[in-house]
Parts: structure tokens; sequence; C-alpha cells
């Protein structure tokens, strides 16, 4: 039913334009990047095809260039691409960084939000697919959390921040979450989309990924017979 891409761990990279070669003849892609590794002296790339809607790893023997639509940085060295790739990660761990929790949410299990699991993972998977996953995303999330879930309202903003900031899932993990929507009554699908919009439209606008997996997440309830009226029609 659907083509799968596994959410890269840096969503940054995710608007490019890539001239490859092949076969002696340049072709250019729009890509995201998954990742980026060396190996000895070899630089690899696993690259998301948004033509084919298929990943490949590729060496950068076999990339001419690469530019970033988002930041409109020019990579005719791909080693350049790697270093601020690897500086990017480096900086998303430091704010990921967190002091000691309060000793009730050390001990807290997570299997207590284990009934809004797939909500959490479909609103993180949305706020994360586009360039910044701001503090306005958060807050959605986290009062949705507080909203759906008793136990989640004893938990602190410090708690809840630290938790989504670590929470990274895969396309297969929102597309699992996506199927299990199944379960829900028309009122819990429109409360899910409307916040799924919320989150889209928190920087003044709604950007390409966001529209596409939000497309996806309507198509599925309309699957399970729920059509949440959220103002799209």
């Amino acid at each position: 039913m659907y083509d799968k891409m596994e959410q890269s761990s840096n969503p940054d990279f995710y608007n490019l334009v890539a001239h490859l070669i092949y076969n002696n003849k340049i072709t250019e892609e729009t890509v995201a990047i998954k990742k980026i590794w060396k190996k000895g002296d070899n630089l690899f790339l696993d690259l998301y095809f948004y033509r084919t809607k298929k990943s490949h790893v590729l060496s950068s023997a076999f990339i001419y260039d690469i530019l970033d639509l988002n930041t409109e940085k020019y990579y005719r060295d791909i080693n350049k691409l790697y270093q601020d790739y690897i500086s990017q990660k480096t900086q998303s761990s430091e704010t990921r960084a967190e002091g000691d929790l309060p000793a009730l949410e050390k001990a807290f299990d997570f299997k207590s939000l284990d009934n809004i699991k797939d909500d959490v993972t479909i609103l993180t998977f949305i706020a994360k697919c586009s360039r910044f996953f701001s503090a306005v995303k958060e807050q959605v999330i986290a009062e949705y959390m507080r909203k759906h879930n008793d136990k989640a309202e004893l938990l602190s903003n410090k708690f809840i921040k630290a938790y989504l900031q670590e929470l990274s899932p895969s396309e297969d993990d929102f597309y699992q979450a996506l199927s299990n929507l199944n379960s829900k009554t028309p009122e819990q699908a429109e409360a899910l989309a409307a916040e799924v919009i919320k989150i889209s439209l928190s920087d003044g606008n709604m950007q390409p990924s966001e529209r596409l997996y939000l497309a996806e997440i309507m198509q599925s309830l309309r699957e399970f017979g729920l059509y949440p009226d959220v103002g799209l029609e």
C-alpha cells in the first residue's frame, strides 16, 4: 500500500538536488540524506530518492555536486557536506542534553503511554519531517499527551521535552502507527488529525513533506471508515 522511507536521523538534509554520475552521464535527482559515513578513505551516502520513493547507498565518487534547497548551500566537495552533517548531528545531541530529572520521572514506566503511543509516533514524525522541531510543536504534542493520558498529566514540561527530543520515529514507525488507527472512534480520529494540522501550520505554512504525510493520514482514516472534519475539504 505504501512506499516506505526510513526517517533520516538528521532531518535537516531532506530537500536536496543532487547531480549524479551514471554511465558517464550526469543525471539530476531530488533526494534526502538518511545517513552519511566514512569507511577508510571512502565516503558513503544513504539517499532517499523522491522520484522513485526508494533508497540507495552511493559512494561520493558517483556524486558530482549537491545543492541544499533549504540553505541554498552548494557542495561540490561532498566532504564538506559530510562535515556539515556531522556538525548538525553534534548540535542536535547537545540540544537534547538534559539535567537530572525528579525521582518520579526517573522511575516513569513508558508503558503507561501505550494508549497514545501511535498518536505520539504520528505527531512526532510529522513534527520532525520538516526542517525545525520547534518549541511550539513540542508544546502541541505535550498538550495532546496530557489531554489523552492521565499519567502524562504528572510529567513536567522538561521531562516531556527530553522524551520528544529523543523520540525519532522512522517512516516505517509512522506507517505502522497509521495501520493501528482503525481502532479509533470518529471523535478520536478528528482530534488527532486536528493536532497534525496544528503542528504542520505552526511555522506559518505547511511544508511539502508535511502535506504529503498529512494526505497519507487522511487516506488511512478514510480507508478505516473515519472521516474527520478538519476544514480541509
